[in-house]
Order: C-alpha cells, then sequence, then structure tokens
C-alpha cells in the first residue's frame, strides 16, 4: 500500500523531521511525503493560518500533483489540529474510499482507549492561541458540541478523561530551541500535578523530543501523534483492503 504524509505548512525542514521519524519505524510500505507551497504559512499558529494552509495546498495539489489524488490508500495531515484539510482533501480524492486522518484525531483515537479518570490524557501544545481550539476540538470529538471554535472558552472539557490543554507558549519553529526544554518541562510538571498520565503532544515539531520527554519522566506516557498517526493509518486502509 501506498500513503502520503502531508505537511501543509511551506518549511521543508519540518517536512524533513516527519520523513526521519517515520522512516526509523521500519513499516512495509511505500511512504511519500509532500510540503505545502510557498504560499502556505510557515508554520501553522492558529485557525486562519490553518485554513489558509488549506486553501494554497488544495490549489497546489490540483495544479500540480494531481496524481496524488488517486496513487494513494490513504493520506496523514500532519497538522495538530482539527485541520480542515482532514475535512476537505477528500473530496477531491479521485478514490472511492479515501482514508484521510490528521494526526489530532489519531491521538484522540489512542487517549480514548487508554485514558481513566485516574490517569488522564491531557494536550501539550506550542502557542496559547491552540489552547481554546484543541479543547474545542477535544469537545466535538467526544461527540459534544463546541459552537464557537474561535472564541472558545471552556472551563472544563466535559470528559472525566481529559484536561484542558496546556500551551508551552513557544512558536512551532522554536520549539528544539534548549532554552524551550527547560519551558516545556515546567509544563509537563503541570500536566502531571493535574493527574495527567499520558500527555498527547500537540505539536508535530514535538515528535523529536519525544525520547527526550520519557527519559525525564519515565511515569508518564508521551504520545506521538505522529507514530499514532501513520500506524493507525495503514490499519485503516488495510481494513478497506478485507
Amino acid at each position: 500500500m501506498k500513503f502520503l504524509v502531508i505537511n501543509p505548512n511551506s518549511t521543508t525542514s519540518m517536512t524533513n523531521s516527519l520523513r526521519v521519524e517515520i522512516t526509523n519505524l521500519n513499516l512495509d510500505h511505500t511512504i511519500h511525503y509532500y510540503t505545502g507551497p510557498k504560499t502556505a504559512p510557515a508554520s501553522i499558529d492558529n485557525q486562519q493560518d490553518a485554513e489558509l494552509s488549506t486553501r494554497t495546498c488544495i490549489e497546489d495539489i490540483r495544479a500540480n500533483h494531481a496524481a496524488y489524488l488517486s496513487d494513494y490508500d490513504g493520506y496523514l495531515i500532519a497538522c495538530y489540529s482539527d485541520h480542515p484539510l482532514v475535512h476537505e482533501l477528500p473530496k477531491f480524492i479521485l478514490r472511492s474510499t479515501p482514508v484521510v486522518m490528521g494526526i489530532f484525531q489519531a491521538s484522540m483515537l489512542y487517549a480514548l482507549q487508554f485514558a481513566s479518570e485516574g490517569y488522564k490524557a491531557g494536550i501539550l501544545t506550542s502557542g496559547y492561541d491552540w489552547e481554546p481550539l484543541l479543547d474545542c476540538a477535544i469537545v466535538d470529538f467526544i461527540g459534544e458540541k463546541c459552537n464557537d471554535r474561535q472564541n472558545a472558552n471552556i472551563t472544563s472539557i466535559p470528559n472525566s478523561k481529559f484536561v484542558n490543554t496546556l500551551a508551552a507558549g513557544i512558536p512551532v519553529l522554536d520549539l528544539h530551541k534548549p532554552e524551550s526544554y527547560v519551558v516545556l518541562k515546567e509544563k509537563i510538571s503541570e500536566l502531571v500535578d493535574d493527574n495527567v498520565g499520558i500527555i498527547l503532544l500537540g505539536c508535530a515539531g514535538l515528535s523529536t523530543l519525544n525520547g527526550k520527554m520519557k527519559a525525564d519522566f519515565p511515569q508518564v506516557r508521551f504520545v506521538d501523534s505522529v507514530k499514532v498517526g501513520i500506524r493507525l493509518l495503514i490499519s485503516y486502509a488495510g481494513i478497506g483492503h478485507i
């Protein structure tokens, strides 16, 4: 089977990081990678960026990479949000049963399986703009209704398995700086103090820090949304071939 991992921003180095992380899994499938065009945001830091990246990626794929719409068994949208591309891309794919998954959705499926009231899940993300957006996305995913995604003011997630999203206040492209990790450790400690045992890495840029975090917090299960996403995508596509 063939899969396309889509980085909807225009930063090639981020795509290369995704490639390294997924290649290290030694998956027995063909996996290709796509980076958004120059007209896409360099990083996706809010809902406006997500919507712009959706438009520019669809325009670019349709105009310059039409084969992408028929050649793959599944597509992984590697932006940690309820990214509009997850919902819009299937409208243009020519195969009858495309599997399109976002890394946010994949991590939520994982959390619902393993989290509990005594072992909660929480999202650690980059910038503060994502806190209300991801809280709203959690509410939507668990079957409630978040009516105002952009201006959400959710005091608590209506599910005993989750706590509210916590942002480090760090731009996506700065997450790998040594001084940023000091802040990330403080935020992880906050989540642990809030009875969180499963931390969903709410940004593709956090994936390469997974091992370091595990070493510092061995009692916590860190969920690399990219790795979980590609494995779930392959599983779902395989079901379609049964």
